[in-house]
């Protein structure tokens, strides 16, 4: 059992929008030591998610006076989840293209900070066996059965969870047809607060730049392309902090106009900051391992920290416009 989670009280509300009968439970969950287990492990995997977006409820805001009742008397605690429950069945209800869900509302104290979470359960179809006597025999079958549980080795698709000290918001939300077009409801419609990008979604941002300014500047260079990755590595290597002023300046050098337009097309991209703070889940994401593909098929893998040492590697422009590699010394050679 993680020591840091400490839950205080749980509620279960079931959110079918299929049937249009959402049920409210009268009761708070019962104590159950395997039940608290389940969602400590899922509540500490979910301050991990690479997917996790921030956001403020700010003042006058419908979700944080239900919170800030919460603060002032947790005894509230019931009515104010299945407040929350109906506001939620109320979007899912118009917007029949967002899931049928299970609403687990819990209250619980991590690193001494109590929070508010909202965990959404969407229904998801599995298939088991079932023995059924049919005629006086045994006939197994296969069943189609509706799941809302994750496994504690799966994640939970939408959260959101809010830190009762000052109304901060970590949540993960998945985007469907609202409207005509796909959006996320729950940023939008439940909590009406404006987000921030993921770390993921920072990240992806970063990447994807990169990529374009080498291919449009560069013509691709792969060794271009080499040495930023090798500055996001050395940023991250420093404090998990991807530092954008130290991959334009390792990157491009003193060229000013390129380093401007690499952090405008960032920007058009949503991502201002000079710098972020990456999660470990995202650190791990991030390769450790270039992969070059040659147009006759031929593969290799090299780790990044070797792409731009000439000790190790060397990319050599020949003269006829193609590109030999060279490995140096190797000291073994192995078929894998």
């Amino acid at each position: 059992m993680t020591e840091d989670i400490k839950i205080h009280r749980l509620a279960l509300h079931i959110l079918d929008n299929q049937t249009g009968i959402p049920i409210f439970s009268e009761t708070e969950h019962p104590d159950d030591a395997d039940i608290d287990e389940f969602l400590e492990s899922h509540i500490e995997k979910v301050f991990r998610d690479v997917f996790i977006k921030k956001a403020i409820l700010e003042q006058d805001n419908e979700v944080r006076e239900q919170c800030e009742k919460l603060n002032e008397n947790n005894e509230e605690f019931l009515n104010i989840s299945k407040s929350l429950a109906e506001k939620l069945y109320m979007i899912l209800e118009k917007h029949v293209s967002i899931p049928a869900c299970d609403l687990f509302c819990v209250m619980f104290r991590r690193d001494e900070r109590d929070f508010l979470g909202l965990f959404i359960l969407n229904y998801k179809t599995t298939y088991i066996h079932n023995v059924e006597d049919i005629e006086n025999k045994t006939t197994n079958k296969v069943v189609k059965q509706i799941t809302t549980l994750p496994s504690t080795s799966q994640s939970i698709d939408e959260f959101v969870i809010v830190d009762l000290s000052d109304y901060s918001v970590l949540l993960k939300e998945k985007k469907y047809e609202i409207d005509g077009i796909k959006d996320f409801y729950i940023s939008r419609l439940f909590l009406k607060a404006e987000t921030i990008l993921s770390d993921k979604e920072k990240m992806d941002i970063v990447n994807k730049t990169s990529k374009k300014i080498v291919k449009d500047y560069y013509d691709g260079d792969v060794q271009k392309m080499a040495e930023v990755k090798t500055a996001i590595a050395e940023s991250i290597e420093e404090n998990d902090t991807i530092d954008i002023e130290h991959i334009k300046k390792s990157t491009f050098g003193d060229n000013l106009e390129l380093q401007d337009i690499y952090s405008e097309e960032l920007e058009i991209k949503g991502l201002t900051e000079k710098s972020f703070k990456v999660n470990e889940n995202v650190v791990k994401k991030i390769p450790k391992m270039q992969k070059l593909v040659t147009e006759d098929g031929i593969e290799i893998k090299i780790p990044i920290a070797y792409l731009n040492s000439s000790e190790k590697v060397e990319f050599i422009n020949n003269a006829n416009g193609t590109i030999s590699i060279m490995l140096k010394d190797i000291r073994d050679i192995q078929d894998k």
